[in-house]
């Protein structure tokens, strides 16, 4: 049986955007069965726990009889693999999905990041407010650059879904308080398509329900 580790509670902000939604819609696509492990700060920093995922990060994918995995892009890509499922038919689709999953990691997910740290992290606001036009300009460069490739397709790589669009449109939850997406219709468009996917809806609605179950004080901040 996999089991995946999940934090207990988030703020409001980042309810819905804490990156296990991204393996359990993987598991859920792929039809695999799994138990979720809610975690708190004190497991989080736990020796143990740090020895499997060094960085105290979720989620952690564990599985009788194969390496403990982290990094949901390894997992994704380890459950198509495995599957036979959500990669194209063809060695050079394959390849293609692939390239545009570690895209949307390394190429697009940090610049959206940068805007998320602005808006949520930064408290100065003179800083924020000097900051953020120029994370602005860059988040929409990027998508623009995205939105040109999506303007003739329905899917980054082949006909079909694959883990590639189902990166892509994780990372756009990341400037899902913005209206950013409004000015790239290609990009919205593709995001909206995979959200509408069972397998997305079950995940994030199973996640949401494991994080209102809890509160602040069950993952023992050191504060609380």
């Amino acid at each position: 049986m996999i089991t995946l580790t999940a934090l207990k509670w988030v703020p409001p902000f980042a309810q819905g955007q804490v990156r296990d939604h991204r393996v359990r819609w993987v598991l859920k696509e792929v039809g695999w069965p799994y138990r979720v492990e809610l975690i708190d700060t004190v497991v989080q920093q736990d020796a143990g726990y740090r020895l499997a995922q060094p960085f105290g990060q979720v989620p952690l994918m564990r599985e009788d009889g194969r390496p403990t995995l982290f990094e949901t892009g390894a997992i994704v890509l380890d459950v198509a693999t495995r599957s036979g499922r959500l990669l194209p038919g063809t060695d050079a689709e394959r390849a293609h999905a692939v390239c545009w999953l570690f895209a949307a990691l390394n190429s697009v997910e940090p610049f959206l990041a940068q805007l998320a740290e602005v808006d949520f992290f930064m408290k100065d606001e003179a800083d924020k407010a000097r900051r953020r036009p120029g994370v602005i300009a860059m988040v929409d460069t990027r998508l623009g650059q995205l939105d040109v490739v999506l303007r003739d397709r329905e899917y980054l790589a082949g006909d079909d879904f694959t883990i590639a669009d189902l990166m892509m449109s994780s990372v756009m939850k990341v400037i899902g308080h913005t209206d950013l997406l409004d000015r790239h219709a290609a990009v919205k468009a593709h995001r909206d398509r995979c959200f509408a996917r069972p397998a997305y809806r079950e995940a994030i609605a199973e996640q949401r329900r494991d994080i209102a179950a809890h509160g602040p004080r069950d993952m023992k901040y050191a504060s609380a």
